[in-house]
Order: C-alpha cells, then structure tokens, then sequence
C-alpha cells in the first residue's frame, strides 16, 4: 500500500519529490511508514501510517516554516467531535472539526491533495 501512496504524491500536480523517509514493515501488510514531499519552496507535505489488517492509524500534514498548518488523524483525542469519530482535521488556527475521511489511504489521500491543494493560495509563504 504505501508503494501505491508514493505514486499517488508521484502523479499528484501539489506534490514533488515524495520519499520514504521511515518505513517499519512488521509482517504481510502491517507497516509503519512516513512519506514526505515538498509542495512550495517554504511549504512540505507528510503522510505518515500505521497499518495492519485490523487497523490504519494515519495522519497527513501540510508543514510551513513554523510547523504544521493543516492537519488530518484519526488519533481518537476529540471524542466530542461524534461527527464521522476519530477522523477530524485540524486548520492553520487550531480549530479541530470533523473530517469526511474514513481511514482508507487509497481514497483519502487525493481529498486530502485537493484539500491542500485548493489551501495553497492562502498558505504560501508560510
């Protein structure tokens, strides 16, 4: 699966240069894996997995100069948020909401890039 995610940041027009940056491969399909790719000259975009066939802890972040702006987990630490519980997604000013996603990296990744993608002219620079 993560070589499928490289290649959606490879094929992605917001992302350039993904690498592997840390890959723990426990057995047949459970891994932990960070991937990292630059978007702008002051903006990086991670993707970072824990998987196995039971479970997918994922978190994808959009860095700038003082760390992360966007952010989307499924980290279950915002019980209040019932709404589609514990996919949430945290902005540039700290709010937390809830989050479309539903813990499928192959189809949440591109919603997470057109996400990024459509924040772009707000964020640049940052």
């Amino acid at each position: 699966m993560y070589d499928a995610l490289l290649r959606l940041l490879q094929a992605s027009p917001t992302t350039r240069d993904p690498q592997i940056t840390d890959l723990k491969v426990y057995g047949q399909n459970a891994f932990r894996v960070k991937i990292r790719a630059t978007v702008a000259p002051t903006l990086s975009f991670q993707v970072w997995l824990n998987h196995n066939p039971r479970h997918t802890r994922y978190a994808y972040q959009l860095f700038g100069r003082g760390g992360a702006l966007l952010r989307w987990d499924n980290a279950p630490h915002h019980p209040h948020l019932q709404l589609n519980f514990p996919h949430h997604f945290h902005d540039d000013q700290g709010r937390v909401a809830p989050s479309a996603l539903q813990g499928d990296p192959l189809r949440d990744l591109p919603v997470v890039l057109a996400e990024v993608e459509r924040c772009l002219p707000a964020l640049a620079g940052r």
